[in-house]
């Protein structure tokens, strides 16, 4: 294990022999983390956190600190990041607000600098955070999302996997799976390129594109709209969209662009 003599490290912690730890880093607590993870230099990790194996966290991270809530008290709460993923330069995620709780990032991430995680958000696999991004708390991101720099993502809001938000936006409400958002956080149509990079075939395309024809173009009432494609669509893509907008939302559901 590489170790440079200006770290501290917690006698509570637990660090694989395979991890490096950079100049000036602080792991203080009952913090685990795994194989071959990498910790450049000042970096900041404390609370109940364990990080997973293969990841790379830049100078000035801070993972695992106090929520920024009001209401928390110094409870035992969790933050739990994935393997492989990378956090750049003063990206902040905080562990959960309320006994036992916890922030969670999946595998494979990458999170650009300056990027805010808040405190109990659910982050899936395979997700982006352009630079200054910023998640308040319980949000919830499923795989393959992406966010735009500078994005700002309302506390219990809910985005759907393959969905891309835009830069420089608000996005107040949930946004359903394979989305674009412009700046207001409105819906302007299918993901079309990300979806045929993920291997997307045409059937499940088709799908996808008619069914948000039915949600935002038809003219419909969305709760109509949403029972009419939840008995229609076949597809494993089809049907995932289905489950995203049965599900309990607390925001509602984002509207479509104003305009053309």
């Amino acid at each position: 294990m590489a170790i440079h003599p200006t770290a501290i490290i917690s006698p509570r912690a637990e660090v694989d022999s395979s991890a490096s730890i950079g100049p000036y880093c602080v792991i203080d607590g009952d913090v685990r983390i795994g194989a071959k993870c990498k910790l450049f230099q000042q970096v900041y990790v404390t609370g109940w956190t364990e990080i997973g194996a293969g990841c790379v966290l830049h100078p000035g991270v801070i993972v695992g600190h106090e929520p920024q809530d009001t209401k928390y008290k110094g409870e035992r709460s969790y933050c739990r990041i994935g393997k492989d993923n990378i956090i750049r330069e003063y990206v902040t995620i905080h562990r959960g607000s309320g006994e036992d709780t916890e922030t969670v990032i999946g595998d494979r991430c990458f999170l650009l600098g300056g990027s805010h995680v808040a405190h109990n958000c659910v982050v899936g696999s395979d997700v982006t955070l352009i630079n200054l991004t910023m998640l308040a708390g319980h949000v919830e991101l499923q795989d393959r999302v992406t966010i735009g720099g500078s994005a700002g993502i309302h506390q219990f809001v809910r985005i759907g996997e393959l969905a891309m938000v835009r830069g420089n936006s608000s996005v107040v409400m949930d946004v359903p799976p394979f989305a674009l958002t412009n700046k207001d956080g409105r819906i302007v149509g299918v993901n079309r390129v990300g979806l045929k990079r993920s291997g997307f075939g045409q059937v499940e395309l088709d799908e996808i594109r008619e069914s948000y024809r039915t949600l935002y173009r038809s003219g419909l009432g969305f709760s109509e709209a949403i029972r009419i494609v939840s008995a229609r669509v076949k597809t494993d893509a089809g049907q995932r969209l289905a489950a995203f907008l049965q599900a309990d939302s607390k925001r509602g559901f984002a509207g479509p662009s104003r305009g053309k």
